[in-house]
């Protein structure tokens, strides 16, 4: 199979446009650099793009990736180049790479963890190793339950504490606190990183601004043996 994974970078105002106007406009995007995209077959052919998790709105990623199956061979110098050269300001191919779909596990299914930077501003007179004490205690809950909807609508109580692997404090300057979590970011359990900062606000009463988050996604991992490994 003729498929190449694309990491993109989504930053600036790219930010804003909802993960459905991502999957169009690279669509539109792959039409105008000339590239040949092959479609499923059926009444309602589609063009064979997949993507990893959906990226929140409002969230720059330096991760996130793409899937596109090939009807023609292009070099992928030449698919980097002239991609590139079509996509909008703020978003980006970092690096692209051919595998072979028969052997290598699809984005979705194989996606389990995200990592992310979270900084903000708190209102509160804690120094940075109050802090992270704080943070350890938070960290060694056996339960930290978050209230959500299910499908049907009916409110569930959810223990978040086991999608959440590492939370550390990166920093506190002029109380902008910064934060580096590593969580559960897939198609089988997905944590919203702000849902984290608001339970730990909770936790921990640091004071912090929740409705100002500035949130960034570095990177999607795929979870091997305790290991964790990039998709790409």
């Amino acid at each position: 199979m003729n498929v190449i994974r694309c990491k993109l970078v989504k930053e600036k105002d790219m930010v804003y446009i909802s993960h459905l106007d991502l999957q169009r406009l690279i669509q539109r995007i792959l039409r105008k650099a000339g590239i040949n995209v092959a479609y499923s077959q059926g009444f309602n052919p589609h063009p064979k793009i997949s993507f990893g998790q959906a990226l929140s709105l409002g969230v720059t990623s330096y991760g996130e990736y793409i899937d596109v199956e090939l009807e023609e061979i292009v070099e992928a110098d030449e698919f980097l180049t002239r991609v590139n050269k079509a996509l909008p300001d703020g978003i980006k191919i970092q690096k692209v790479k051919f595998i072979d779909k028969t052997i290598t596990p699809s984005l979705s299914s194989s996606i389990s963890h995200g990592s992310y930077i979270i900084s903000m501003n708190i209102n509160s007179d804690l120094d940075i190793e109050s802090i992270k004490t704080k943070v350890d205690e938070f960290m060694k809950l056996d339960e930290i339950i978050n209230i959500k909807k299910n499908k049907k609508g009916k409110l569930k109580e959810v223990n978040i504490r086991p999608l959440i692997k590492t939370l550390k404090v990166v920093s506190l300057e002029e109380n902008i606190l910064t934060l580096d979590m590593l969580v559960a970011t897939g198609s089988s359990a997905n944590l919203n990183p702000s849902v984290l900062v608001d339970k730990l606000n909770g936790f921990a009463n640091i004071g912090i601004d929740i409705e100002n988050l500035k949130i960034t996604r570095n990177d999607l991992y795929i979870e091997d043996n305790n290991k964790f490994l990039v998709p790409m």
